[in-house]
């Protein structure tokens, strides 16, 4: 058994594949891993933006509602001497606790005009609604 290579009647040519050394693949995989994580990491950039873009776009405002009642500066409506009088004579009430104290102010209040006074404020809500 002869380990020697023959040669004879073949001609002589240059190796077309390249032999790649272990510096090169090391690079390469060095490479490959630091993109990998430039990759994960815009993932992650990506996905912080969409869930923020999420939670404030579903996020609901708070709104204060307005007062109902016309505070001083808009209220420019003079109050009647009517008005005056009946809000006086509700505060003179007996600070007796005797049933009979008790049913004479009952009967010292006026409330005739409170179904007139009732249905003006219910006229005026719904003006203000249709508004």
């Amino acid at each position: 058994m002869d380990n020697e290579p023959h040669f004879e009647g073949e001609k002589m040519k240059m190796p077309s594949e390249t032999v790649s050394s272990g510096v090169e693949n090391k690079a390469e995989g060095e490479t490959r891993g630091v993109f990998i994580v430039v990759l994960f990491l815009a993932l992650i950039v990506i996905l912080a933006g969409l869930f923020y873009w999420y939670y404030t776009s579903t996020q609901i405002p708070v709104v204060t509602p307005e007062p109902m009642r016309p505070t001083l500066e808009t209220n420019k409506e003079p109050e009647t001497t009517t008005a005056t009088a009946q809000v006086e004579s509700y505060g003179a009430m007996s600070t007796s606790d005797e049933i009979t104290a008790i049913e004479a102010d009952l009967e010292s209040t006026n409330l005739d005009s409170l179904d007139a006074e009732l249905t003006q404020i219910d006229t005026e809500l719904e003006a203000a609604v249709i508004e």
